[in-house]
C-alpha cells in the first residue's frame, strides 16, 4: 500500500510540473513559429533538439527562451548555438524532395 501511494504521489507532482511548464513552453513555441514560419509541431520539435543537445531540461529552455524574447538579456551563447544548429536542420528538411511542410 505504501509503495503504491508512494507511486501516486510521485506521478502528481509529475503532472504538477507538467502543468506549471505549458504555458512557457507553448510561449516559447509560439515564438519559434514566429520567427521562422515553422509549424507548432516543428516548432516543438525544435525545441526537442535544442534540449537533448545542450543536456537541459526542456521546460528550462523554454523559459530561457521566452525569458530573451521578453527581457533585454540575450541567450546563453551555448543554448543559442543549439537552437541554431535545430532550426538549420529543419529548414534544411523543408527543402529536401518530398517534403510534407
Amino acid at each position: 500500500m505504501s509503495e503504491r501511494i508512494d507511486r501516486l504521489e510521485h506521478e502528481n507532482e509529475q503532472l504538477r510540473h507538467a502543468i506549471e511548464s505549458r504555458p512557457v513552453i507553448d510561449l516559447a513555441r509560439g515564438a519559434l513559429m514566429a520567427t521562422f514560419g515553422c509549424p507548432a509541431e516543428d516548432a516543438w520539435e525544435i525545441l526537442v533538439e535544442v534540449s537533448q543537445n545542450s543536456n537541459v531540461k526542456l521546460r528550462v529552455v523554454a523559459d530561457v527562451m521566452t525569458a530573451t524574447v521578453t527581457g533585454p538579456e540575450p541567450m546563453p551563447p551555448d543554448l543559442q548555438n543549439h537552437l541554431q544548429t535545430a532550426v538549420e536542420r529543419w529548414r534544411s528538411r523543408e527543402h529536401e524532395p518530398g517534403a510534407g511542410g
